[in-house]
């Protein structure tokens, strides 16, 4: 196989804003390599994937373990590696689909409350991309959320049905004065896009038929039928090179063997996800740069925020038919719009369609067989609500990505460090959350109501934020670095604020917008 030397824009990492960004660049005729220190993943292998995810493992993971090393600190323990993924696809091979835009109030928490910074764009400079984004992903959906912001188009794809469990939420919720309303997620109700309908296996960390929207179906093999898009996977990039006038010059990555190669291009965007992005970008430190590429600002790894979660269950009498329909069908942003944020953060909640263990779960666990084992089935499955609860966070400087020497990866790189902790906003919010999803559950006829331990989602968002002043952020309002003219860094670790909605949709609004300003410039020399 010939390996370039040459692009004119070389994108490292292939999830969902490499994969979009290499889409949208090759169908304008600009050639790309993409970069991606995982493997391409066999479709027709996924359901040998999907029978080890129901044995309780991750099948995306690389079996290069040593390439996934980091350490932790801080006051809470930040679980990289049970959220990250590796391989042409990156994070859409795992995620569950949710796909719900932020409010317009999310752009502004300065403005509105006081609090972190204002992003440089609002919720209508984003909103068109909003709509490609959701053409992209073929998000299924309907407008019944009395608290979304302004649309511009329909979703593409009609909204799932409430599962059973769900129209027990809806009529719990109406009792008590709350508005459920429908998930949008990118798994599609209806073919679409040359992919099938989903078929609900509720396997979704691991779709065996393509029913969920990823890179590695859609938009990377797309750029490649172009002509012009390149995919080097199991190539993990060591570091940056500069040429003339900070300008990158060249990529210097490796394989397996461990022989660096180096690769040549006009413009570099770095979509390799918040930790490892900004892990590059220190590695990456020069003469010019001493404290990292594009960080003379100091922010570089700073204000790292997730999503503080907690699930509260409950047991009901009557068996609930989980796992029917998919993954979650409703949600409500009730507390995430109608509130004052100044003295407590927004949260959201997700009806879980899955809560409790699946029959294949409880039989790899009982020790049981026969009769026994069926009885045990019974008794077990289907007599579990869940309600899901993601809350949002605010950027703390010293919530961080640094690099520990002491700690070398496959390369002999230091690996990243997550210094991570949860505050007193993000924790009051967390515990009414718990109280109203725990009067959720009572009205729903659920007993023995309990909320489980504090989780992380897989969010990793902030590390290289956008803003104006080049002193006190990363990149501007285009993604691209202040200090570093070609240099442009994509995902949510660009974000400025977290919200408590998920950051795919946003991720992809954002790389969409971020390809067309590169596809301009190189148009104009």
């Amino acid at each position: 196989m010939d390996i370039p030397t040459q692009a004119e824009v070389c994108i490292i990492g292939a999830g969902a804003a490499g994969g979009i960004m290499a889409w949208e660049l090759a169908r304008r005729g600009i050639r790309v390599v993409v970069l991606e220190s995982g493997p391409r993943h066999d479709l027709a292998r996924r359901f040998d994937y999907m029978r080890r995810f129901l044995k309780g493992e991750n099948p995306w993971r690389t079996p290069l373990r040593e390439l996934d090393l980091y350490t932790t600190g801080g006051g809470v323990s930040y679980r990289l590696d049970e959220n990250r993924v590796r391989g042409v696809g990156g994070s859409l091979l795992y995620w569950e689909g949710y796909t719900y835009r932020f409010h317009a109030n999310d752009f502004r928490l300065r403005s509105l409350y006081h609090l972190a910074e204002d992003w440089p764009i609002s919720y209508d400079d984003l909103e068109p991309y909003y709509a490609k984004a959701e053409m992209a992903l073929g998000v299924a959906g309907v407008a019944d959320d009395p608290w979304a912001s302004r649309r511009s188009a329909s979703f593409p794809l009609p909204a799932f049905a409430l599962s059973y469990s769900d129209r027990l939420f809806a009529r719990a919720c109406k009792t008590l004065g709350i508005t459920l309303h429908r998930l949008p997620q990118a798994r599609n109700s209806v073919a679409y896009d040359g992919r099938p309908r989903c078929r609900a296996y509720s396997t979704c960390h691991v779709c065996p038929i393509g029913a969920k929207a990823s890179a590695d179906l859609t938009h990377i093999p797309r750029a490649q039928a172009t002509g012009n898009a390149h995919v080097l996977a199991d190539m993990t990039t060591l570091r940056l090179e500069l040429g003339q006038g900070h300008h990158v010059h060249t990529a210097v990555y490796a394989g397996h063997d461990r022989r660096e190669r180096r690769l040549a291009a006009r413009v570099f965007v770095l979509a390799a996800g918040a930790v490892e992005t900004s892990r590059l970008l220190l590695l990456s430190a020069s003469k010019g740069f001493p404290q990292g590429l594009a960080n003379r600002s100091g922010t570089v790894g700073k204000y790292f925020t997730s999503h503080p979660s907690i699930d509260v269950t409950g047991r009901v009498k009557d068996r609930v038919y989980p796992y029917r329909v998919g993954f979650s069908t409703a949600m409500t942003r009730q507390f995430a719009v109608e509130r004052d944020r100044a003295k407590k953060g927004s949260f959201v909640l997700e009806f879980l369609n899955r809560a409790g263990l699946r029959p294949a779960e409880i039989a790899l666990s009982s020790g049981t067989w026969g009769a026994e084992l069926r009885e045990r089935v019974a008794q077990e499955f289907g007599h579990t609500l869940g309600i899901r609860v993601y809350c949002e966070q605010l950027p703390d400087r010293e919530n961080a990505i640094t690099l520990n020497p002491e700690v070398k990866d496959y390369f002999g790189n230091p690996v990243p460090h997550i210094t991570y902790n949860v505050g007193q906003y993000e924790r009051e919010a967390l515990e009414e959350a718990r109280q109203v999803s725990a009067k959720i559950l009572q009205v729903a006829g659920a007993a023995d109501i309990q909320a489980g331990q504090l989780r992380l989602a897989a969010h990793q968002i902030g590390t290289h934020r956008m803003g104006p002043d080049p002193r006190a952020s990363v990149v501007d309002a285009n993604l691209r670095a202040h200090d570093v003219p070609n240099l442009y860094l994509v995902g949510s670790g660009s974000f400025v604020t977290a919200s408590s909605s998920p950051p795919t949709l946003t991720i992809v609004a954002l790389a969409i917008r971020a390809a067309e300003h590169i596809a301009a410039r190189l148009r104009a020399g």
